[in-house]
């Protein structure tokens, strides 16, 4: 999905910390913010709201899946064919729970999917419920065998204006 520059916000040194720190740990209390950032809670307030309002998602825990039972995780590619269009399949994916991670990308396999699953019998049903999707016409996936790095945070971009 490409951003136009219109779309972008423009985010200050303070903002940036701010993100850096909620991305670290949000249960951050404002206060906390406000002593690392040297500004007021008044100021931390206000530019957490902002940011809350048209940069951050959500906030969330990070749960670590191996010690609820998930043993499998499987990254699975899509090819289709043009009998759906490939927002149809789109569409179904996104509402499959199981699904943690789909993108539309460049290739012959123009879908891939990560899901993680408690077991084998499990992560074989999902495939097979993402086969038999209309469109699919082969699935090519990939077990992971182990985790080498897993970090949900995005490093904050300096401003290109800035650097000149």
């Amino acid at each position: 999905m490409v951003v136009a520059d219109s779309e972008k916000i423009t985010l200050d040194n303070i903002d940036k910390q701010i993100l850096e720190l909620l991305q670290d740990n949000a249960k951050y209390t404002i206060r906390e913010i406000a002593d690392k950032t040297e500004k007021s809670v008044t100021a931390v307030r206000v530019r957490i709201k902002r940011l809350e309002d048209e940069l951050i998602k959500k906030y969330m825990a990070i749960v670590d899946c191996r010690k609820l039972g998930y043993r499998e995780m499987v990254i699975a590619s899509l090819r289709v064919n043009s009998s759906q269009p490939l927002d149809d399949i789109k569409n179904k994916i996104e509402k499959m729970p199981q699904v943690k991670y789909a993108y539309i990308v460049t290739g012959e396999r123009p879908i891939i999917a990560m899901f993680k699953c408690l077991g084998h019998e499990e992560a074989m049903d999902l495939i097979e419920d993402l086969r038999k999707l209309p469109g699919v016409e082969e699935i090519n996936t990939q077990i992971v065998l182990d985790r080498i790095k897993e970090d949900h945070s995005i490093i904050i971009p300096e401003d290109k204006k800035k650097q000149s």
